[in-house]
């Protein structure tokens, strides 16, 4: 009896004074570490997976975005390359303007890297109307000539081998001469210049159009240097050629084109021409 009248006066109480849920409330307060304390663990480890998942997907996608940026960076090395050969070819093929003779594209196979012997591989040969002595330029000047050809490439020797002779000329003089291959790409050797002659350096050595081989008017080298040594009969005049010996990779064969056949013409017969009959005079 004793602790039903407790129960009764308590809801009593309860009812006009609230007390349970200020008694809870206050329980809850005192209570609210222990959930703390007991959802600490579970709190962290969730923390540190969700951490892991975002330092993963981060990892994953700075991995896609390098890869993805290295792609970009290849693309543009390619563009690059392309806007360069764009360049060689649009100068090779303007350097080519003007002129009365056909022309023919190749690419660079290979080169000899003999340093006494400086020759060149094309990829075109008897196959594409290839001859043996045909002249070969780039977008800058002549390059060299064509010395052995095969059914699809062909070998064409540089004009800075030492065993290369090109007739050449003067630009602004006239001057005839002959130009030597010295086995290194970055000068010729003219040792035929008369002591006296007209040369000064940065003047236009073009090809004569002598020898049969190369066409005249061709730029084949800038005067570098000109020793007019004392006592001796000619100067030692060495020029820079204008072509890229060491770096080009497309060149131009040239080629005379054949005279188109002149149709004969039918004959044309002459019509009889009547002759007058002649007075004669009375003596």
């Amino acid at each position: 009896m004793l602790y039903g009248l407790l129960a009764v006066v308590l809801m009593a109480m309860d009812q006009r004074g609230h007390y349970v849920p200020r008694m809870r409330s206050a329980i809850e307060y005192l209570v609210e570490p222990v959930y703390h304390v007991v959802e600490w663990p579970l709190q962290a480890t969730r923390n540190l997976f969700t951490q892991f998942q975002s330092r993963r997907s981060l990892r994953h996608e700075n991995d896609r975005l390098r890869m993805q940026l290295l792609s970009q960076e290849a693309a543009i090395q390619r563009l690059a390359a392309l806007t360069e050969e764009n360049k060689r070819l649009r100068s090779l093929f303007e350097g080519a303007q003007g002129q009365e003779f056909e022309y023919r594209f190749a690419e660079l196979l290979q080169v000899d890297l003999d340093p006494f012997s400086h020759q060149v591989l094309i990829d075109r040969g008897s196959t594409d109307g290839v001859v043996v002595g045909q002249a070969v330029i780039d977008g800058a000047g002549v390059m060299g000539q064509v010395e052995e050809v095969h059914l699809h490439f062909s070998t064409v020797r540089l004009i800075s081998d030492p065993n290369h002779a090109l007739p050449v000329q003067i630009n602004r003089t006239g001057l005839r001469t002959v130009a030597f291959g010295t086995g290194q790409t970055g000068f010729l050797s003219m040792p035929s210049v008369p002591r006296e002659a007209d040369v000064r350096q940065g003047d236009l050595i073009v090809t004569s159009g002598l020898g049969d081989r190369f066409p005249g008017g061709y730029p084949v080298a800038r005067v570098s240097g000109i020793d007019r040594e004392e006592g001796l009969t000619f100067a030692q005049v060495q020029a820079q050629p204008l072509a890229a010996l060491d770096r080009g990779r497309e060149v131009l064969l040239i080629s005379t084109p054949e005279p188109e056949p002149v149709p004969e013409s039918e004959p044309v017969e002459e019509e009889p021409v009547e002759e007058e009959p002649v007075e004669e005079e009375p003596q």
